[in-house]
């Protein structure tokens, strides 16, 4: 593997994509029932009824009308024949440029468009006010695991299946070392308040999962959280941090160095189109 060197560095948006697509695919590969399809040019994955499912990557060699629709249907195929919905990000070493227009034709809605980010490690806006009482933790064993996960079902405002899913899966997956996820803990005055991940994967930083449980927002809680994970990794030797952020945390991750490289439109399918 090789590190990216800079914002500039033209194997940075493959990057980004091969970063996005881990997240996901590392949970296929850890979780019972699970699975993973594909070959070079496209993969995807599945995870069952209620959890998460869609495309991996789709980047075709060749811009032929009748290749480009028979890869789309053989995906399409698959996930019809277990009636589950999918979700399909286009990311920027997506091809053929134009796969919006043919993912719609097949009854595709764009739902969304996710904003990708990067910042130098090391010109990071790190002159940030302390905050007092916070103590940041590496999780190293599944006992500080479960202590993450009423901290991300709160901050998420997500259902307990929904954390569980990641749960299960970053507790297979494994602790610190040279694994390539690492999760902290934010502790303020003792009490678990907030986290974030950070996952070492295609020579980037790739910051994420970061929440704070309501009651503790607005301090910098966050912040302090991501500047621990981005020197993480910059002491092991990467120069670039990614992610890919919510609208509310849009200005804070601009504070701290971030700048905007791309958008990634966002697909959604039902079995019913």
């Amino acid at each position: 593997m090789s590190i990216v060197q800079s914002a500039t560095d033209p194997a940075l948006l493959a990057a980004m994509d091969a970063s996005s697509a881990e997240e996901m695919a590392c949970l296929a590969r850890s979780l019972a029932g699970a699975e993973i399809h594909g070959d070079a040019e496209v993969q995807w994955f599945f995870m069952g009824p209620e959890r998460f499912n869609g495309v991996l990557r789709f980047s075709l060699a060749s811009e032929d009308a009748s290749y480009v629709e028979a890869r789309i249907v053989q995906v399409l195929d698959y996930f019809r024949a277990r009636g589950v919905n999918i979700g399909w990000p286009v990311g920027p070493t997506t091809r053929p440029v134009t796969l919006p227009a043919y993912l719609e034709a097949h009854g595709f809605v764009r739902e969304s468009d996710h904003i990708g980010m990067v910042a130098d490690l090391f010109t990071l806006n790190e002159d940030q006010p302390p905050v007092a009482g916070l103590a940041i933790k590496e999780v190293l064993d599944q006992e500080t695991l479960q202590a993450w996960r009423p901290v991300t079902v709160r901050g998420f405002e997500s259902s307990d299946e929904h954390v569980q899913m990641y749960y299960e899966g970053y507790r297979t997956l494994g602790f610190g070392g040279e694994l390539p996820w690492h999760h902290y803990l934010g502790y303020l005055d003792g009490e678990a308040v907030a986290n974030g991940s950070l996952l070492l994967h295609a020579g980037v930083a790739g910051i994420y999962g970061i929440t704070t449980v309501p009651e503790a927002r607005r301090r910098g809680i966050g912040t302090a959280i991501t500047l621990h994970a981005l020197r993480e990794a910059r002491a092991l030797g990467y120069r670039v941090g990614i992610l890919f952020p919510s609208d509310m945390g849009l200005n804070v991750y601009r504070r701290i160095g971030f700048q905007e490289c791309c958008r990634i439109p966002f697909y959604i399918w039902s079995p019913g189109h």
